[in-house]
């Protein structure tokens, strides 16, 4: 796994991001389906719900945010034994970053309702499963990787209001100063937006 090199990330890497043993990815494979992925395949994107928690078997899946600029940031790569989500895939809501396979890949794909069977059934891998599921999405969140952008004035009173209504439901997000930041000021121009619409706020998927 090649680490994004995020100080959020990098303190808690290995709780983060465990590479599991050859025998803990065996008691898994009772509760999921294997499947196989043709190199630059999309196995989930942005907004889409995901089939649940991968396993990477062989292979490697490069993990991406969509930025409202056109571009795919570099967030993660799994290999071989590590898994790929975050809580999302237990409740069934929609992926805030796409997943390719960076390689061949053949994966076992566990849905949620499985999931939470190996929470049960399997405590203490469940629990260190569960614990990275958690810590990523901490850190989505702290980062502001992933989620809604909102662009607007700082202080505003509508921008603090959005901020705060994700913040409360857990969601990442990010805001950007329209008066100083540069990126802001480009997707103002290109959406064409007058001063009396800010703020505004554009999904992962760029819309």
């Amino acid at each position: 796994m090649a680490a994004p090199g995020r100080p959020v990330i990098e303190a808690r890497y290995e709780q983060m991001f465990p590479t599991l043993e050859p025998a803990e990815v065996d008691r898994l494979r009772r509760f999921g389906e294997r499947r196989a992925y043709r190199a630059g395949e999309r196995l989930v994107g942005t907004g889409e719900i995901s089939p649940g928690m991968f396993v990477v078997l062989t292979g490697e899946v490069a993990i991406t945010q969509h930025s409202p600029l056109g571009r795919d940031e570099a967030i993660i790569t799994h290999g071989p034994r590590s898994f790929m989500g975050e809580l999302t895939q237990l409740s069934g809501r929609p992926s805030l970053v796409d997943a390719h396979a960076a390689k061949p890949v053949e994966a076992l794909v566990i849905p949620p309702p499985r999931l939470r069977d190996v929470l049960v059934a399997e405590a203490e891998l469940g629990e260190r499963i569960m614990r990275a599921l958690i810590l990523r999405r901490v850190g989505l969140i702290q980062s502001g990787v992933a989620g809604p952008l909102i662009v607007g004035h700082a202080g505003d009173g509508d921008v603090l209001r959005l901020a705060g209504f994700l913040t409360r439901n857990g969601h990442p997000h990010h805001t950007l100063d329209s008066d100083s930041d540069s990126c802001a000021k480009t997707l103002i121009e290109r959406f064409s937006v007058e001063p009396s619409e800010l703020p505004i706020v554009l999904c992962p998927n760029g819309r």
